[in-house]
């Protein structure tokens, strides 16, 4: 599985993001273009702990997650919840949310060796590695849902 501490991997993410506009169509999901990567950009504050939110989760519901989206499958479209810091509601610019993905995808990107990260709270306890694995994963069904 692809992870955002390769640096071809980030790359490829920010070439990607760079092909997203305003008005790309959504090939699912009700984000706009600028929503979605707001998203994601608090994803990666969570990640590095600058965004807090509490653990939500059960410790079962939690290893079953974290078992499904490690896998190779495919996060499934429209089936999750997102948590409530990273529901994103509301007009955002999307040349500045691609600067802040950039500069976020690049300081989670310099964490590798990091040995303490924040308690998902979707995933529970994470890796260093897991959450490299879930940058990817996460980002790139995001991608997926503007078709880029």
């Amino acid at each position: 599985m692809k992870s955002i501490f390769d640096p071809a991997v980030r790359q490829e993410l920010i070439h990607r993001v760079n092909s997203l506009r305003t008005d790309s169509p959504r090939v699912f999901g009700n984000m706009t273009a600028p929503q979605g990567l707001h998203h994601i950009n608090g994803a990666f504050q969570m990640y590095l702990g600058e965004l807090k939110a509490p653990y939500h989760g059960n410790n079962l519901k939690a290893a079953l997650l974290r078992f499904f989206t490690f896998s190779p499958m495919p996060i499934p479209r429209g089936k999750g919840k997102t948590s409530p810091p990273l529901v994103s509601e509301g007009a955002y610019d999307l040349e500045a949310e691609k600067a802040r993905f950039r500069d976020l995808l690049e300081r989670v990107g310099a964490r590798r060796d990091q040995k303490e990260w924040p308690v998902s709270p979707v995933f529970g306890k994470l890796t260093g590695e897991q959450y490299g694995k879930l940058g990817y994963k996460h980002t790139d069904h995001h991608l997926q849902q503007f078709g880029v």
